[in-house]
């Protein structure tokens, strides 16, 4: 039975081993961004994760060319490239945020209209009386 359990607590220190190198040197293991957004077995979060070091990792070196090619690898992948690849993986997520806070928005606008005006009574600078704009301190 422990060997059992040293088995298991080894398989999840590579795996965790693997997630770490995957993370600080993703050039390494990927040729290109979308290979990352490609990969089945990593999830959303970790893509994520990767693609962040990655687009950090090319900022860094942006102003050294020599720089900015990993060893090992073949060619030379930009910040907008990487970026391109995080709009993607975040391309689903962005449209129901984008709907979601539009209406609550529009609702926390309506909220603050409805208690402005109880607050003060309908005589503000600019108050609504009888289906009309009442015209600055009018009375």
């Amino acid at each position: 039975m422990r060997k059992e359990t040293d088995s298991n607590s080894a398989a999840k220190h590579a795996a965790a081993t693997i997630s770490a190198a995957h993370l600080l040197h993703p050039a390494m293991h990927f040729d290109h961004p979308r290979d990352v957004l490609m990969a089945d077995n990593i999830s959303k979060d970790e893509k994520r994760a990767i693609l962040a070091s990655w687009a950090s990792d090319v900022c860094a070196i942006e102003s050294m060319p020599a720089w900015r090619r990993y060893p090992g690898t073949e060619r030379i992948v930009s910040y907008d490239e990487v970026l391109a690849t995080l709009k993607a993986l975040d391309g689903d997520d962005q449209n129901t945020s984008a709907q979601k806070q539009t209406a609550s928005v529009n609702d926390s606008q309506s909220r603050r209209r409805r208690s402005l005006s109880h607050r003060s009574g309908g005589f503000g600078l600019c108050s609504y009386w009888k289906r009309g704009l009442r015209q600055p301190f009018e009375i």
